[in-house]
């Protein structure tokens, strides 16, 4: 029998890989129960609030990890021309490794919920923000003002979404290569300001 942590971590895994590669709505209870190989009767005992509640843990694991991933790359010291080219080299071959079927969790799940998801909306919002944070305080510690920074932060994250979902419809990583020389030439307009 399967302990009780582990069930629940299998769905949580199973519903971040259902979830990047056809969003929140196009993953039923089944197909997660069925991935995750968790009894049917099990999903309310972990998640009594259903699938709402495990897309808001899924974006809530997703967006700490790459939080702490921004935080880590900051903490690193690299200068930010090599932050924005390694988030994008990480972006494309995460891309590559799920053979372009599946985009960020996070974008998969931004776009597809509805207004009746309070709890997701929220919690995608969350996670956002905080990465714009980590992005910020990286451009901030190399020389640019908040206001610039702010700024960079927010297109660097849009950047990086979209290159996502274009890497997955084009079947190519060109979209995240253009996405870094882009960002990087508005950084350094930036850091001129």
């Amino acid at each position: 029998m399967a302990k009780v942590s582990s069930t629940r971590e299998d769905m949580l895994s199973a519903a971040v890989e259902l979830f990047a590669a056809r969003g929140y709505e196009g993953v039923g209870i089944a197909e997660l129960l069925s991935k995750s190989g968790a009894p049917r009767g099990s999903l309310y005992f972990h998640f009594p609030e259903g699938k709402e509640q495990i897309g808001a843990e899924v974006v809530a694991r997703v967006g700490a990890e790459v939080a702490a991933r921004f935080r880590g790359l900051h903490d690193s010291g690299v200068d930010l021309e090599t932050f924005i080219d390694r988030v994008f080299k990480t972006t494309a071959q995460s891309c590559k490794d799920r053979d372009y079927t599946a985009s960020c969790p996070m974008a998969a799940i931004a776009t597809g919920f509805g207004n009746d998801s309070p709890k997701l909306a929220v919690a995608v919002r969350g996670a956002f923000n905080s990465w714009e944070a980590e992005i910020r305080v990286a451009a901030e510690a190399r020389g640019m003002n908040a206001a610039n920074a702010a700024s960079f932060a927010s297109a660097m994250l849009a950047s990086m979404e979209g290159a996502f979902v274009i890497s997955k419809a084009q079947g190519s990583s060109d979209a995240h290569v253009n996405a870094s020389r882009a960002m990087q030439a508005y950084a350094s307009s930036l850091q001129l300001n």
